[in-house]
């Protein structure tokens, strides 16, 4: 996305390589309509940081200025882990900037295009975002475009929500920012009827309506990034934004379970609280969600989450069909026309004997091809390297070794359910076990990568050379 005006798309190349105050511009990380991001480094702190500059029209007036000083100071004092934090904000030939921490990671838009989440590792990201939102809503301060462009996982799996400095405070009389000495935002804080600001896949009923806004809103947007994160799908679409709006306001959710039969019950209870039309009707709080999906968690791990009842999944499944692609449309006829000559059969007393016999001789082949023990190992092995943590996978003897970063007891639980659901197919042949470790010595290491049945290792990054940093004369 371009920026916006030729102020901005001068100002992009402009200040590259200068130093803006204490931090020295060094690159460009991405630039849209609400602004140009910078990679830069601090001079004073020593430290790597993102800049973000905003367009001129967003500051020229003095009340927007105002706004955005007072949403960025108080942004700057949201301390959690899940939260990239904002450090400072500057002035350079009348433009605005935010020094923010830098967040060397994947945004999960990123992660869901290319297909590496399961639903243990989003419901992981999902109980960070809640937390991080819960401690911003603590302090009075609403995100208002939660969505997987504004969040970024980083190697280790830490989940930090970005542009908490674009925020829009709550009313102040509820506001912890309020009661701590800043003043009365109330003509700021509200949102003006009529105005629309998200993204709108992403936005609540209320942002499309234009209607107040508060920390409810941030909990449905949650919910629509967890719904696509489960089913690589946004609940509610459109061929244009208007009409993804009108889908979001008025539009039934749709099940989580017409996209993905196979999620826990449980999500899909979560999901359509998230996702109630009216703010009352979702969870009272961005900490109430998030005990709800560590419950949701435990049970996924440990396998006692609830499958979805026969009665549901088969109205979900009717609901589905009106979704269904062309090829699937000629998949699905195929078997209806099955179904009927059987049935003409059976009707017309012709002996199935024969056709029986080689329905079931043609499913054994079937079988035998489709699940073969050496395909669903190919399986376990495409799921488990996308888990960023594993570094190696190696199968000898019908016995897997798994080596991990560090120990992390929930990786434990994720191996494990990939291994059960590849071989929960398993027709002809043993299964096979999974060991997993964390600890090995590097004589281990490199003799298991020496040794047979080596699937999958990690490609490490280069290693990097630091940039010097000037001193006082420029050297």
């Amino acid at each position: 996305m371009e920026p916006n005006t030729q102020t901005g798309t001068a100002l992009l190349y402009r200040v590259i390589g200068k130093t803006l105050g204490q931090y020295r511009v060094d690159g460009v990380l991405g630039h849209g309509g609400m602004g140009i991001v910078y990679r830069a480094y601090d001079l004073k702190l020593q430290r790597p940081v993102a800049l973000k500059s905003l367009p001129p029209e967003l500051t020229s007036d003095p009340d927007r200025r105002k706004r955005f000083l007072l949403e960025a100071r108080a942004a700057a004092r949201i301390n959690h882990p899940a939260i990239a934090q904002v450090y400072d904000v500057d002035e350079f030939e009348e433009t605005t900037f935010l020094a923010m921490e830098l967040v060397d990671g994947r945004t999960v838009r990123q992660l869901i295009e290319s297909r590496e989440l399961d639903l243990l590792g989003a419901i992981d990201i999902a109980i960070q975002v809640a937390d991080g939102l819960a401690s911003a809503h603590g302090m009075g301060i609403v995100h208002r475009d939660i969505k997987p462009a504004n969040v970024v996982v980083t190697r280790e799996g830490h989940a930090k929500i970005l542009d908490f400095g674009l925020a829009k405070l709550m009313d102040p009389e509820q506001s912890t920012i309020a009661a701590s000495g800043l003043p009365d935002l109330s003509a700021l804080t509200r949102t003006q009827a009529g105005a629309i600001k998200g993204t709108p896949a992403y936005m609540s009923p209320e942002q499309v309506k234009g209607t107040d806004v508060d920390a409810r809103s941030d909990i449905f947007s949650l919910g629509v990034m967890l719904f696509e994160m489960a089913t690589g799908q946004a609940p509610f679409q459109g061929d244009t934004p208007m009409e993804t709006m009108h889908a979001v306001a008025f539009d039934d959710t749709p099940s989580v379970h017409t996209r993905q039969p196979n999620l826990p019950a449980d999500l899909q209870r979560i999901l359509s609280r998230c996702l109630q039309k009216r703010a009352e009707e979702r969870y009272a709080s961005a900490r109430e969600l998030a005990q709800e999906l560590r419950r949701l968690r435990r049970e996924t791990e440990s396998g006692q989450a609830q499958p979805v009842p026969l009665p549901e999944r088969l109205a979900n499944w009717c609901r589905s069909v009106a979704h269904l692609q062309p090829a699937q449309y000629a998949w699905l006829a195929a078997g209806l026309i099955a179904a009927a000559v059987v049935v003409y059969l059976v009707v017309t007393n012709v002996r199935l004997g024969p056709f029986v016999t080689l329905a079931v001789i043609g499913l054994l082949v079937y079988r035998r091809i489709r699940h073969q023990p050496q395909r669903l190992l190919e399986s376990f092995v495409h799921q488990v390297a996308r888990i960023p943590e594993v570094r190696v996978i190696a199968c000898q003897d019908r016995r897997l070794t798994v080596v991990v970063d560090r120990e992390i007891s929930q990786l434990y639980g994720r191996i494990h359910d990939h291994l059960n659901q590849s071989y929960r197919k398993l027709f002809f042949g043993e299964g096979l076990s999974v060991s997993i470790r964390h600890n090995l010595s590097p004589d281990e290491l490199r003799q298991l990568l020496n040794g047979p049945g080596v699937h999958y290792v990690r490609e490490e990054p280069e290693p990097t050379t630091p940039t010097p940093i000037p001193d006082a004369a420029g050297h």
